[in-house]
């Protein structure tokens, strides 16, 4: 270590070998490079609530995957590399400005009118800061841990230099060059989550960092509702619309914090089951948001929109269905587990809604969707502590010869 205090030099160490098993937590400075990715998500809500046709709904998806993956890989150096000292600081500052300016450009790209050429250059800059960090942490780990960093200083300049390459391209081919982008970083960790063993990860401190940006999303997502239908004139429809969505997102916190079982993430390789689920959980409430704007500033209407339907039932179908992929990559679950059964029967619910719900008043709507959301909490609260009908009923010969 070099120098003391708020501006020393500490050399990256390999800390899921030093602080595996124990309590690890997030920085503050984690936290403030939480809130300018949440700029990037306030933006992306707000530009589907503007126009949630089905062209739109696809370059949210796919804008929210890009920015969801370029967190996702500064959350996962930290909890790997990090030292928090000025250089890491610095570097993720540089990160942090680029994705500002990413930001920026998310609602033209979002209606198709430009802004492809900067988002693009912004996201390669995003990534190569990454890989910076990477090239500092090498000359500081061995053997496995060097293999790990070699790989995704490869593989992230090489997809970084694709964003980059695109600029050279007129739309839609700049497009396709980023999707490829996206579906070989994807395919890397995979790999490189095995080559830790059971040193992989630090449990705490990833499920701590993705439970956080989750608290962040949500908390925007609410933020940007009160933001977009301040001085409207609310109805009594409007207003029991509003309640029921307000308990709608109560229950996804409630769900997600004290009831989604997060065990996958200590099974090695298994534990990207926890990462990749939180693709179509993020956006599934930006998206629920987005939708309880539309429902809101049209609750004397005779029904919603499909815009509006796919935007509320689809982002909770997504986050239920992020859920279910959770709970089944846990070590003691089945396919027969109450809990992951009675999930994938809302999914089924939310779908129907969104599909066949035009006929419904839109606080019919909404309360049946809160009515979903709640039910499941329920059920889940309610269920035998374990969770799943399938461990009762392997416990049942131990219980009723006096064990346990």
């Amino acid at each position: 270590m070099i120098g003391s205090g708020t501006f020393r030099l500490e050399p990256p160490r390999l800390r899921t070998t030093e602080d595996r098993g124990s309590e690890r937590h997030a920085t503050w400075y984690e936290l403030f490079f939480d809130l300018v990715f949440a700029a990037a998500v306030v933006e992306l809500a707000t530009s589907l609530t503007d126009d949630p046709t089905s062209a739109v709904f696809a370059r949210f998806a796919g804008l929210f995957l890009a920015i969801t993956w370029a967190w996702t890989g500064f959350a996962v150096y930290a909890n790997r590399f990090d030292t928090d000292d000025l250089i890491y600081r610095l570097i993720k500052a540089g990160a942090a400005f680029a994705t500002a300016a990413i930001a920026i450009e998310i609602p033209r790209l979002m209606a198709g009118e430009g802004g492809s050429m900067v988002f693009a250059i912004g996201y390669g800059v995003v990534r190569l800061l990454l890989v910076a960090l990477y090239i500092r942490a090498r000359p500081h780990v061995h053997e496995q841990a060097r293999r790990l960093v070699d790989t995704y200083i490869v593989t992230i300049t090489f997809t970084a230099g694709l964003w980059l390459l695109s600029t050279a391209f007129p739309e839609p081919y700049r497009f396709i060059i980023w999707g490829l982008a996206l579906v070989l970083d994807l395919c890397v960790p995979p790999y490189t989550w095995r080559l830790l063993g059971a040193s992989t990860i630090v449990v705490t401190h990833i499920t701590e960092r993705f439970g956080q940006f989750f608290i962040v999303v949500l908390g925007q997502s609410v933020a940007s509702v009160v933001a977009a239908v301040a001085g409207f004139q609310f109805s009594f429809q409007a207003w029991v619309l509003a309640g029921a969505c307000f308990v709608t997102a109560l229950c996804l916190w409630w769900i997600y914090f004290d009831l989604a079982d997060t065990s996958v993430v200590g099974r090695g390789a298994l534990g990207l089951v926890f990462v990749y689920g939180h693709f179509p959980l993020y956006p599934g409430i930006a998206a629920f948001a987005a939708g309880t704007t539309l429902a809101i500033t049209h609750a004397d209407d005779a029904g919603l929109e499909a815009g509006a339907r796919w935007a509320l039932a689809g982002g909770l179908g997504a986050f239920v269905v992020a859920l279910a992929l959770l709970h089944l990559g846990a070590e003691w679950t089945s396919t027969k587990d109450r809990t992951f059964l009675s999930r994938l029967a809302l999914v089924g619910l939310l779908v129907l809604l969104g599909a066949f719900g035009g006929a419904l008043s839109p606080v019919f709507f909404s309360l049946l969707l809160t009515a979903g959301l709640l039910g499941q909490l329920l059920l889940e609260a309610f269920t035998f502590p374990t969770g799943a009908a399938s461990v009762l009923e392997a416990q049942q010969p131990a219980l009723e010869s006096g064990g346990g």
